[in-house]
């Protein structure tokens, strides 16, 4: 089911992140169709559009790429909305649950650095650690079934801010593990 109240800004601004971080264009027009609240975005190119699509249905819009570049977003899709849902909520679970993982991954970097030559900074190690920890998506939970994109939109909104928190946490834990690694008897930075 789909819901039309989106707005134009949050449909602009998806679209532009999506065309920069693919290569494929800008966005060059949002405008609000006044008879029916849906979006239309006329984009550079159309893999542009194709990348934009993709992204407006990772955040819960719906929507579809015409041939000549043109997007017509029709709403918030409960679909949608609830694997959004879920896949945050899977990250929060798998969070809770991988402090031994986010440990060996912060000396796995650490190492890999070393092994290249290069004395690391605690800073470039953890940042290692945060991307491959934001790069991940994991596999969707079960969302709550409701089909109130006001309600869906709340706890979406939850989950990533416990998600956010979440890797915070895990940030300060691999320094703490990174700080005992360096320390570790036998460690010698020069060898993996």
């Amino acid at each position: 089911m789909s819901v039309s109240t989106v707005d134009t800004t949050l449909v602009a601004r998806i679209c532009a992140d999506a065309a920069t971080a693919t290569g494929t264009g800008c966005v060059l027009d949002v405008v609000l169709d006044r008879l029916d609240g849906t979006v239309w975005v006329c984009m550079s190119s159309r893999d542009g559009a194709d990348a934009a699509v993709r992204a407006l249905g990772v955040h819960g819009l719906a929507g579809q790429d015409v041939d000549d570049g043109r997007l017509h977003v029709t709403g918030w899709d409960t679909r949608l909305l609830h694997w959004r849902l879920g896949t945050v909520l899977g990250g929060v679970d798998d969070l809770s649950a991988e402090w031994d993982a986010t440990a060996e991954m912060t000396r796995y970097h650490h190492d890999r650095r070393v092994a290249a030559g290069e004395y690391p900074e605690a800073w470039a190690v953890l940042g290692d650690v945060e991307t491959v920890m934001r790069s991940c998506v994991p596999l969707p939970h079960r969302a709550p079934q409701t089909d109130d994109v006001d309600t869906l939109l709340e706890l979406i909104t939850a989950a990533e801010d416990a998600y956010q928190q979440l890797i915070a946490e895990h940030i300060t834990y691999a320094e703490t593990v990174l700080a005992e690694h360096i320390a570790c008897p036998g460690h010698q930075h020069g060898a993996a």
